[in-house]
């Protein structure tokens, strides 16, 4: 009998996402098990518990995906999925909480590819305002166009005091500095989108953070 793909999904939430099953499923997966309100410190349990009850060449049809809607304690938890490990017996790990370091990846790579065909120039010193910068793929997104050298400001639309801190947290984990600017009102957004020359909108869907009179 074919041996199962089986995915375990964790997710520090209530609930697992409909959308990280939903994409598990079409993946081809033939079952896929969501654990919710995973501790950082349940991670290795739960993950010796799979990685034990297979033999070892049953890696490569076994995963673990990490979940949520916090960057950072996804990278926390996908550090010690893979501590757990105890060669040979080993899975893959992947993380993508709320979808955001694929979307914000995306994002990026695309705002990439243009600047280099209409441009013929890179990220570097590239002037980039994230609008929707509180939420996860806003931080996602900041971190990646800063590491390949984009000078990124963080926008608060309630304010600058969540986005200094996101940017005190971005600089202390990865070492990367990135602007945080005021955009609470429309006067405040358009002296943003003035002085930058990359607009990346990353609020929830439905939400405009910047007007087409703005741009």
């Amino acid at each position: 009998m074919a041996r199962k793909h089986i995915l375990h999904m964790l997710t520090p939430l209530k609930h697992m996402s409909p959308f990280d099953v939903n994409m598990a499923l079409d993946a081809g997966f033939d079952a896929v098990v969501p654990y919710v309100d995973v501790g950082l410190g349940e991670v290795t349990g739960l993950v010796q518990d799979a990685i034990f009850s297979r033999p070892p060449d049953a890696g490569v049809d076994t995963g673990i995906f990490i979940a949520g809607k916090d960057a950072s304690l996804a990278l926390d938890m996908f550090d010690a999925a893979r501590k757990a490990m105890v060669p040979p017996f080993q899975v893959s790990v992947f993380a993508d909480p709320a979808g955001s370091f694929t979307t914000a990846a995306a994002m990026v790579a695309k705002v990439e590819k243009a600047l280099e065909k209409k441009f013929e120039r890179g990220l570097k010193d590239t002037r980039i305002a994230v609008f929707g910068a509180t939420g996860v793929v806003g931080f996602c997104t900041a971190v990646i166009a800063a590491r390949e050298g984009a000078g990124v400001t963080l926008v608060g639309h309630d304010g600058i005091e969540r986005v200094k801190q996101i940017a005190a947290e971005i600089k202390n984990r990865f070492n990367i500095a990135v602007d945080a600017a005021d955009g609470s009102s429309d006067a405040r957004k358009t002296k943003l989108v003035e002085a930058s020359e990359v607009i990346l909108a990353c609020a929830k869907a439905g939400v405009q953070v910047v007007s087409k009179a703005q741009l």
